[in-house]
């Protein structure tokens, strides 16, 4: 599932004008691979009094159990009106660069497969957004977790391990998001997302399917 994102080289001002929103924060992490497990707080855009882009912290739940350092990162849209109904309609987007994740691929003669890493990122777009359900905590910080569906033709190749990809979508997708639009015009086959995956060790299996 997705837990790495590339916010490097994000432009918060592109963000502000394509999205109308309000950059009321200063001084954003931002990094070429941003752990979940880290628990970072990074920028994302959400609709308060107003739409505005502050920051975040990755993972949905305020303590996360130990045994399941994985919880609320990331929320299936599939349960949206189940496990998330309370945060349904608390939307936010992620602006980001690219993320990642990894294929699994037969290792002979051993039951563990070998991992490969991908970065998926826009066609012909430096940035783009993936949706999030946010909760605001007892102390006042914003938790997220990204929002996932089925996998297209692309991510059933890369993530063929879970079969699942985020909601990644361009500036007026994001808005339609933002405006709690129903959550299946955000998954797939409703929306299939124009993203590019590229081989970062391609070493490890014997050509690119890119």
């Amino acid at each position: 599932m997705c837990n790495r994102v590339d916010n490097e080289g994000l432009s918060l001002q592109e963000v502000s004008r394509a999205l109308a929103a309000e950059i009321v924060e200063g001084n954003y992490y931002t990094a070429k691979e941003v752990n979940a497990f880290e628990r970072p707080a990074i920028p994302i855009v959400l609709e308060h009094d107003g739409r505005k882009i502050t920051h975040g912290t990755w993972g949905i739940e305020q303590d996360i159990p130990k045994d399941k350092p994985g919880k609320g990162i990331n929320l299936k849209a599939e349960n949206s009106w189940s496990f998330y109904k309370k945060v349904q309609h608390n939307r936010c987007v992620v602006p980001v660069t690219g993320f990642y994740d990894w294929m699994h691929v037969t290792n002979p003669g051993k039951k563990t497969p070998i991992k490969v890493k991908h970065r998926m990122h826009w066609k012909d777009a430096d940035q783009f957004y993936i949706g999030a359900y946010y909760d605001v905590w007892d102390n006042k910080e914003i938790g997220f977790g990204l929002v996932t569906t089925g996998s297209n033709e692309l991510m059933s190749i890369v993530h063929n391990s879970k079969l699942r990809m985020p909601l990644c979508m361009d500036a007026r997708m994001a808005d339609r998001f933002l405006n709690d639009q129903s959550i299946e015009e955000f998954t797939f086959p409703q929306y299939d997302p124009k993203l590019i995956a590229v081989n970062l060790e391609p070493s490890k299996i014997p050509q690119s399917l890119f």
